[in-house]
């Protein structure tokens, strides 16, 4: 599984062992400082290839096996702190005498098999920690293409349902105001904000004097957003800007330049934080000629951000019905909204329940079974492994629903992305007690206190998820008060995959 599993934990409980509240011999607590000082090597590792795409066998294994350990020792060093403080309760009842303690602890370390446990995983972390080594984290860099780039910068086919979206976000446009407005398209992966956001720049984009767009994405090349930004506003500057080699500030000059005093539409794609929006905001100037900017992401509190100080809307993506899914998926496969054979209209749908509305993934498995001899077997067979991660593993150009999802999985920090995976023991599509699953990561030992107390620190964890659209919540009470959460089922197959 990707993530850190119990290290954070067990190098806790190492941590309160070394502590001055145990008594132990001098040869055992050296072995577990020796185990303390290598897990938290082990979990910079881990955390650092937690936080790399493309990762190879080799890698995944050695990650998988350290998950494996900390579990492992995580059990030894439970029993471990029983018998600890079992001993410490009896010799508090006893005389203390110095020759009398060591020989208890002896007996007590000797009963127990203490000492031969403490070797066994001290020889498992000199294993680790050979295969450690051998590895180099560099050779892990994702050279993968972003699959938004296509509804971005091409023109969207057999769209379904969207003239109404579109129409809301235009409306929202072009209300009257000569200040510089932004419209915010929030929504999970999948959704299809960039096509909602790109069919409102193709309908109104013509009444500007300057319109581009551009892709943020989850890691921000400045230079490149510029030059991109540059090209599609004025040629002849962008070509002096390649010639001249200009940097970063001579390019926001002439940006700003360029559309000062001037009607503008742009679309920026992707945005994934704050920070990030602050400095392309920063290149536009508020110039009150009713310029016009169009946001698209899928985090909450950066769609919040996008519209404080802009007098700015958001739009808050939904899930296809599932009129409007089945017209979609037939489309795909059939090239008509309403031609399904007879014998594949009930597994048509139950696949598209699983599909749960997200135009996405119902493309992209329409577009598997485009392919695919259109039979009950076959359709049967795809219906089955949905769940498996067929639509992550079988991804290997990275242009569907699996690359997607990776997108968000991999901004995560670590701790979150711990939480994460953990819900993967939960059934596809089961409504999941909120209050549970907290009480649950704190158990687990995933959440670790940086203000306030654990069950804050898990809270802030599961609203951080949701603000990030990968849990949806599905039963809020009339109090606001979160009852039942619920993993979308593309998001559990990732997750599913992610722990194989």
């Amino acid at each position: 599984m990707v993530g850190t599993g119990a290290l954070g934990s067990v190098i806790v409980k190492l941590a309160t062992l070394l502590g001055d509240g145990h008594t132990m011999l001098k040869s055992v607590r050296k072995d577990i400082a020796f185990l303390e000082r290598e897990l938290r090597t082990m979990q910079i590792l881990v955390n650092m290839l937690a936080g790399m795409e493309g990762l190879d066998k080799l890698a995944m294994g050695c990650m998988g096996s350290m998950r494996d350990l900390g579990h492992d020792m995580e059990g030894c060093i439970d029993r471990f702190m029983l018998r600890l403080d079992e001993n410490d309760m009896e010799m508090e009842a006893a005389p203390t005498f110095p020759r009398s303690t060591a020989r208890q602890l002896k007996t007590m370390f000797a009963r127990h098999g203490v000492g031969a446990q403490i070797k066994k995983l001290k020889a498992r972390v000199v294993e680790e920690g050979e295969r450690r080594r051998r590895l180099n984290p560099d050779n892990y860099v994702s050279m993968t293409i972003d699959p938004r780039l296509a509804p971005l910068h091409g023109v969207a086919k057999d769209l379904v349902a969207i003239d109404g979206p579109r129409n809301e976000v235009i409306s929202l446009l072009t209300e009257e105001s000569v200040d510089l407005k932004v419209v915010a398209v929030v929504g999970g992966a999948g959704l299809g904000k960039t096509t909602l956001a790109m069919e409102a720049y193709r309908k109104i984009g013509r009444h500007f004097q300057c319109r581009a767009s551009v892709s943020v994405s989850r890691t921000l090349d400045r230079d490149k957003l510029l030059k991109d930004l540059l090209s599609q506003i004025d040629q002849a500057a962008f070509h002096d800007c390649q010639s001249e080699r200009w940097d970063k500030d001579q390019l926001i000059r002439r940006i700003r330049h360029i559309l000062t005093g001037k009607r503008y539409f742009l679309v920026v794609d992707d945005v994934w934080k704050e920070q990030d929006w602050k400095f392309v905001k920063g290149v536009f100037p508020d110039n009150h000629n009713g310029s016009r900017i169009i946001v698209t992401t899928r985090i909450a509190n950066v769609a919040k951000s996008t519209c404080s100080n802009s007098g700015g809307q958001l739009y808050q993506m939904l899930p296809l019905n599932y009129i409007d899914s089945r017209r979609l998926f037939f489309k795909r496969i059939f090239h008509s909204d309403n031609s399904c054979p007879p014998q594949l209209e009930k597994i048509s749908a139950r696949i598209l329940r699983k599909c749960g509305g997200l135009p996405l993934a119902i493309i992209t498995i329409a577009k598997f079974l485009s392919n695919k001899h259109q039979t009950p077997d076959e359709w049967e067979r795809l219906q089955g492994s949905i769940g498996a991660g067929l639509s992550y593993k079988s991804d290997n150009h990275g242009n569907g629903m699996g690359h997607i999802s990776l997108l968000s999985y991999w901004d995560l920090p670590h701790h979150l992305k711990t939480c994460l995976l953990y819900l993967c023991i939960y059934p596809e599509g089961e409504y999941i007690s909120c209050e549970e699953v907290k009480w649950k990561w704190i158990l687990e030992g995933f959440i670790a206190t940086k203000r306030g107390n654990l069950y804050q620190e898990a809270e802030s964890c599961f609203n951080e998820l949701v603000n990030r659209s990968m849990i949806q919540l599905v039963d809020v009470d009339d109090d606001n008060f979160e009852r039942y959460c619920q993993v979308h089922v593309m998001v559990h197959d990732l997750l599913i995959s992610l722990s194989d």
